[in-house]
């Protein structure tokens, strides 16, 4: 089941079929477009609780958090930094505002629509952190099946195959590369981003270090977990594998604008 279906199957009992593009597909109906009035909406987070962010990105400050399957009320959208994961698989841009304040990213909303529901705000979301746009180049420079032809793979798919960035060096070194090209680099964990293990963190090779795709963060009780794509783990040439991880000293984050 694909996420644009998943995430809107509960509306096929309301009336007759709609078509509207490519991106819904026959015998799914739209939700009803942005209003003037709030709407009520379901968390689904697929686990743990939703962060709720000071601005329209995950750089910005925390400052609570809502359980799962809890009913919020949106009353506005804006669009800040892409985020990709939770249970519908979708990478967006829509930051919704709560009537309480603070800003939910609509991936783990169940709105019924990968578009807007609510209209947009009157002024901008605080500003996020940046994520510079380094120095890229236009092939994948990776040995092919080693952890680095598969990071620069998932890169240049996220981007919607533009670029790779323009990294050198094994594993280890792509943190301290990135900074030097001009990409952003920070230490704690975000989705959409080149996760950086120096060598022996997770199983990281202990010469060469480890590089894998961060799909998504979760925050739980005990820290902050990673789930990740990678190519080689363990040995596994040209192999492409999928765990979770916690986010611990020695990972570093290159992210995707």
């Amino acid at each position: 089941m694909n996420a644009t279906s998943s995430r809107t199957m509960w509306m096929r009992a309301l009336a007759a079929p709609v078509i509207m593009g490519a991106v819904f597909s026959a015998g799914i109906t739209l939700a009803p477009p942005a209003d003037a009035n709030p709407r009520t909406v379901t968390v689904t987070t697929g686990a743990g609780p939703i962060n709720v962010r000071e601005g329209a990105g995950t750089n910005t400050r925390v400052i609570r958090t809502i359980p799962n399957k809890t009913r919020v009320t949106i009353v506005c959208h804006v669009r800040g930094q892409s985020f990709s994961g939770g249970p519908f698989g979708v990478t967006t841009n829509i930051w919704n505002k709560l009537d309480g304040g603070g800003y939910v990213t609509d991936a783990m909303l169940e709105t019924g629509s990968n578009n807007p529901v609510v209209p947009a705000c009157s002024s901008a979301a605080p500003a996020t952190a940046g994520r510079a746009t380094g120095q890229t180049r236009g092939t994948n420079t990776g040995v092919s099946g080693q952890c680095t032809w598969g990071a620069y793979h998932k890169w240049f798919v996220a981007s919607g195959n533009r670029h790779y960035p323009a990294l050198s060096g094994n594993a280890k070194d792509w943190a301290a590369s990135a900074r030097a090209t001009g990409w952003t680099v920070v230490a704690d964990a975000q989705p959409r981003s080149i996760v950086v293990f120096q060598p022996g963190v997770h199983y990281a090779d202990r010469t060469y270090g480890h590089v894998a795709w961060a799909d998504r963060v979760e925050h739980r009780a005990d820290g902050v977990y990673v789930t990740i794509t990678e190519m080689n783990y363990g040995g596994k040439v040209g192999q492409w594998n999928t765990r979770t991880v916690k986010d611990i000293p020695g990972m570093s984050f290159i992210l995707l604008p």
